[in-house]
């Protein structure tokens, strides 16, 4: 139980913070432009980090 407890204090303290990463996607309509969290404040946005070859 104590683990469970310092797993979701660590995902509240870190899981929020800020970042901006160059969007790669060809289709999308920020391609080649910085985004991150703060680029789209007052939204909910899902965060996928997929690697393909």
């Amino acid at each position: 139980m104590k683990k469970v407890f310092l797993y979701f204090n660590f995902l509240l303290l870190f899981g929020q913070y800020d970042y901006n990463l160059v969007d790669l996607n060809n289709t999308s309509d920020f391609f080649e432009q910085s985004v991150g969290t703060s680029f789209f404040e007052n939204n909910v946005t899902v965060h996928y980090f997929g690697h393909f070859n």
